[in-house]
């Protein structure tokens, strides 16, 4: 999902704005918000290939 320019800008500097500690911390959050997500996720499957069996007509 794509996110506005400005509105990721001022997220940017929020962060910035924190200590250290806090921003290790969200780094973390992050992280987990994505793993879920990608959890969510069906992975994908080839498709299926069975032989064509002609019984002739």
């Amino acid at each position: 999902m794509a996110m506005p320019s400005q509105h990721a800008q001022t997220l940017i500097e929020k962060i910035r704005s924190l200590p250290v500690d806090r921003i290790a911390k969200m780094e973390d959050s992050v992280d987990s918000l994505k793993q879920r997500e990608s959890a969510k996720q069906p992975p994908t499957r080839k498709p299926l290939d069975f032989p064509v069996i002609s019984v002739g007509k």
